[in-house]
């Protein structure tokens, strides 16, 4: 289905840890381990479709799904990341776009087709993004509809990977909504901020939903030197932002 994209150039503010080609080293190689793991754990040539959650704020979970999604379009990947939280949203403007933008709630409360769907090119990073657009009265209504779910089914007809940007799951439960059609789950915990209850709280929601857990983002240790290791279905990634 053809459709007509808008694109923004803007140049984004290295101080909000984005990946580009001149990050350092670890955290270039921090996103080359997370990708070849997000890989291995989606096996097959099929689209996948990721979310990206927290426990709650401030964990850094919007600054790590737009860098996998960066890292992803850097080995050719088609990807597109939308900001799918629709009470605080921040993807729009960790890259320079202006507010106001129509975005995922217009499209999801309107009588939209998916030609009308808002994607927007930029060029600097190679991916798409659905901004989050006008906050709603009911954000999670809107999760729960069947547009939603049409619109990311469409999307993982196109794209090599759909990012999904939730909400914290311990402030809503939109993330559980969608795990029919999420792919696998990345919890990103962040050091000394997450909280080991408000942790195993997340786990319990998301596999009473039968969500596909893929794995952990340990976030911002400091003095942390990269390391891999495996702990049953979990892998725990962690890197100093």
């Amino acid at each position: 289905m053809k459709r007509k994209k808008r694109t923004t150039d803007s140049v984004f503010d290295k101080s909000k840890n984005l990946l580009s080609d001149s990050s350092g080293f670890s955290m270039q190689e921090a996103y080359k381990t997370l990708r070849t793991n997000v890989a291995f754990s989606l096996p097959g040539d099929r689209s996948r479709c990721v979310g990206v959650i927290s426990a709650n704020r401030g964990e850094g979970k919007s600054t790590i799904s737009l860098n996998l999604a960066i890292s992803l379009a850097q080995i050719e990947k088609k990807v597109v990341i939308i900001d799918c939280d629709m009470r605080l949203p921040t993807v729009a403007s960790k890259i320079g776009m202006t507010k106001g933008n129509f975005g995922l709630s217009d499209y999801l409360t309107g009588d939209n087709g998916f030609e009308n769907l808002p994607i927007i090119r930029n060029n600097e990073m190679n991916i798409d993004v659905i901004p989050a657009g006008t906050i709603p009265p009911d954000p999670t209504k809107l999760i729960e509809s069947p547009q939603m779910t049409n619109m990311l089914n469409i999307l993982k007809e196109i794209y090599d990977y759909v990012i999904v940007d939730f909400p914290p799951v311990g402030v809503v439960s939109d993330a559980a909504i969608l795990s029919s059609v999420i792919d696998g789950y990345l919890i990103v915990v962040r050091h000394e901020t997450s909280e080991m209850s408000e942790i195993e709280e997340t786990i319990r929601q998301m596999n009473f939903a039968n969500a596909n857990i893929m794995g952990f983002v340990y976030n911002d240790r400091p003095n942390a030197k990269k390391f891999y290791k495996k702990n049953s279905k979990y892998y725990y990634y962690e890197y100093k932002k």
